[in-house]
């Protein structure tokens, strides 16, 4: 699978030019979604227990190559922003073994959630396009949608994403 575009709903803007990316501003933003999973080394995570947080949730698999692609980036700004972000993986297809190799191979600093059943994306209430992977949804402190990249992240793009629901 490669990132899918998707309409967007009323009141929601692309702000990038190429790029599949959108920023919500602060009043218009939804509702906040609610979502939870299990770790693949089994451990509990409810998006509810992360209110208070800016959140970062990012879908991905393997065997995606933008996903491959992204994963240096991605494991930068979840350190970068340790102190401030909570970074989440949602792995949408592989198995443990091959999730776990992967976050191995390329010494992923953040969890990831099992979602190859499709539930916890499906939980996003359609802020995640089911087969746009990867996506990058950022959640503002009150567990609100602020931003949305889909396909493989500018790191810049992203930061100034999380600048903004900081």
């Amino acid at each position: 699978m490669t990132a899918c575009s998707g309409t967007l709903d009323a009141g929601q803007q692309y702000e990038g030019g190429d790029a599949n990316w959108v920023i919500w501003e602060e009043a218009e933003r939804a509702d906040a979604v609610s979502a939870s999973g299990t770790t693949f080394e089994g451990e509990e995570i409810s998006l509810e227990d992360l209110r208070g947080e800016v959140v970062v949730i990012n879908t991905w698999y393997a065997a995606c190559p933008p996903c491959r692609a992204e994963a240096e980036d991605l494991n930068a700004i979840a350190e970068d922003y340790a102190d401030d972000v909570t970074v989440l993986g949602v792995n949408v297809r592989d198995n443990a073994a091959t999730a776990q190799a992967f976050e191995r191979s390329f010494g992923t600093p953040y969890e990831s959630i099992d979602g190859s059943d499709g539930q916890f994306v499906a939980d996003l209430e359609g802020t995640v396009p089911l087969q746009a992977v990867p996506t990058t949804l950022i959640l503002d402190a009150e567990g609100r949608p602020a931003a949305r990249y889909i396909g493989q992240i500018d790191p810049d793009i992203v930061r100034g994403m999380i600048d903004d629901a900081l």
